[in-house]
């Protein structure tokens, strides 16, 4: 769920269904003024009401600070009906997954079921073999950090020809290998959705069960995440959802198969299930500590044209407040920004429901995506 979104056609659909960071978090420096939860709220809303005016159908924003957890909405849920937006409905949070993911094999490691210097030929012989991809160099702690080396899939005309085809991990790993890898296993960062496909099919041959029976036992349930779910085949939400829209193609938000994301992109949630599940992973309420310390061991990279420090499944940013830790992602249809400070007292979780490659390529709108961040985050 990385890249900027494509302008080619449908193609579109395969790699927005993979986005990832489109704007910078860094913004400029909020007052020294220590502002009122009315003055907070009414900046936060004043920056989501932007984002509907430059186009986007509709935005979910929470910001926490302390115990205060403020929600907002803008715009419309369902273009078709004027559904408002409300800040409990569900959305495909892409890869936001990739969090999720890195928990649970983490967690395994932490139960030395697993290790992040196994080989994915310890775990899955056989899978990469191809055209000089080999499972036999590549690590769990490669995969997770994406420096493996392995090739994307999503590009793939395959995907996008028949969004609503369910695909097999496997298949999907087929993909990727047809090419020669990019580089040498550890050598470079490049960001790969291939790579939790991988981390999801050794979770699942280490424990024996569904990834998503090890989600649910391990994350879902003991954090009680009544609204988030990682679903294959079934396009839809299970309850009331934001519709999502993709140019267009109008409305998308039952047309593609989750399948195509699986651990790497494919789960829905709420902005409040979000927030809880990832200030309890920030905080060190899911991890022992030196697991957590390996996740949140960095290296700078450049994705795209944005810095960051990524770690496994795991990244740093740089805001006006400080450093945050979270992901984001995008889905055709859908955009998240998920942050929580290290100490977990200020998070922010926005998300909007129109992909459009014309408007994100805008300084305006990247500025007032920043702006909107900064709001639920910092001031």
């Amino acid at each position: 769920m990385k890249k900027n979104m494509r302008r080619i056609a449908l193609a579109s659909l395969a790699t927005a269904a993979l986005t990832a960071a489109v704007v910078p978090v860094t913004a400029t420096a909020s007052s020294a003024a220590t502002p009122s939860g009315a003055s907070r709220q009414a900046a936060l809303q004043k920056a989501v009401d932007q984002l509907v005016k430059d186009g986007q159908p509709g935005v979910i924003a929470l910001s926490r600070r302390g115990d205060t957890v403020t929600r907002v909405t803008a715009g419309v849920a369902n273009t078709a009906t004027g559904q408002k937006m409300t800040p409990d409905l569900r959305f495909r949070i892409a890869s936001v997954t990739k969090t999720f993911t890195a928990t649970v094999v983490l967690q395994l490691v932490a139960e030395h079921r697993i290790s992040l210097d196994d080989t994915v030929a310890r775990w899955l012989p056989g899978v990469l073999t191809r055209n000089g991809n080999d499972g036999r160099r590549i690590t769990v702690r490669q995969l997770l950090a994406q420096t493996s080396g392995l090739n994307e899939y999503v590009q793939d005309p395959r995907i996008w020809q028949d969004p609503a085809r369910v695909w097999k991990p496997r298949e999907l790993v087929d993909i990727a290998q047809e090419k020669a890898p990019l580089g040498r296993p550890g050598a470079t960062w490049n960001y790969s959705n291939t790579n939790y496909v991988l981390a999801g099919m050794i979770v699942e041959k280490a424990t024996g069960h569904p990834f998503g029976v090890e989600l649910q036992r391990r994350i879902v349930k003991p954090l009680r995440l009544r609204h988030t779910f990682l679903p294959t085949a079934d396009t839809g939400f299970h309850g009331s959802y934001v519709h999502g829209y993709f140019d267009q193609y109008g409305d998308v938000s039952t047309m593609i198969s989750p399948s195509s994301g699986w651990t790497s992109g494919g789960m829905v949630s709420t902005v409040d299930d979000v927030a809880r599940f990832q200030r309890a992973l920030v905080t060190g309420k899911l991890l022992p500590a030196r697991v957590q310390k390996a996740m949140m061991t960095t290296r700078a990279v450049t994705d795209d044209w944005i810095k960051e420090d990524y770690g496994l499944g795991l990244a740093r940013v740089k805001t006006s407040c400080g450093f945050a830790w979270g992901h984001d992602g995008g889905w055709p249809g859908y955009r998240t920004w998920s942050y929580t400070s290290r100490d977990g007292e200020r998070q922010a979780v926005i998300t909007y429901n129109q992909s459009s490659p014309e408007l994100e390529a805008k300084p305006a709108f990247r500025a007032d995506i920043t702006k909107a961040i900064d709001a639920a985050l910092c001031r």
